[in-house]
């Protein structure tokens, strides 16, 4: 939950910083070099808060990394499943903590956040010295920023407003969920769990 937290907080300021230093119109709202170092501020508590999660909670950081990791036949299957996935899980193979479009958004967040880090600090380091200026970083930066907002849009419908899976935006807020839902959605986690506190 907190990972989320740290995430959702530093991700939307990064966004909202970058769109003035992309958009003229919005830098009548926040001036360019305000924009640049909150978006740089924005970025180093990101950073720093999934480091020191990391160091905190290293048991629980390691529980999500293996379960985005293990990606079985099940996993196959609900992915073929294809959009209609999105809107029913009604008939869905079994499902351990996440699902494999979970798994999948995870592992694809991830790695865009990682060329973001990437590009980012090369723009920052050809600011202060022009040997790190390389042609098409900003190109890949701002597609990479566009396919994790497009990402995040669909995250936060299917959060947010879709019936057949906002009752697990509880689980990010409260750290539970309803049993039922769970055994209907993610049912091979619901009996390891009950294996386990037998």
């Amino acid at each position: 939950m907190l990972a989320h937290l740290v995430v959702a907080i530093t991700f939307f300021a990064m966004l909202w910083t970058g769109a003035c230093l992309y958009s003229p119109a919005l830098a009548e709202v926040m001036n360019r070099p305000s924009a640049k170092y909150w978006h740089l501020v924005s970025a180093i508590a990101l950073g720093v808060g999934l480091l020191a999660i990391i160091i905190l909670r290293p048991r629980a950081i390691g529980q999500v990394v293996r379960e985005v990791d293990t990606f079985d036949e099940n996993d196959r299957l609900w992915l073929r499943g294809g959009t209609k996935r999105l809107f029913d899980h009604t008939g869905a193979p079994e499902q351990g903590w996440l699902n494999a479009g979970q798994k999948l958004f995870t592992s694809v967040t991830s790695g865009l956040m990682v060329v973001l880090t990437i590009t980012g600090l090369l723009l920052w380091l050809g600011e202060q010295n022009t040997t790190y200026r390389f042609a098409g970083t900003v190109d890949v930066h701002d597609l990479a920023t566009l396919l994790i907002i497009v990402l995040t849009c669909g995250h936060l419908y299917l959060s947010l407003i879709s019936p057949a899976t906002r009752a697990a935006t509880r689980g990010i807020v409260t750290g539970s969920v309803d049993r039922e839902w769970a055994k209907q959605n993610h049912a091979r986690w619901v009996r390891d769990m009950e294996q386990r506190n037998k």
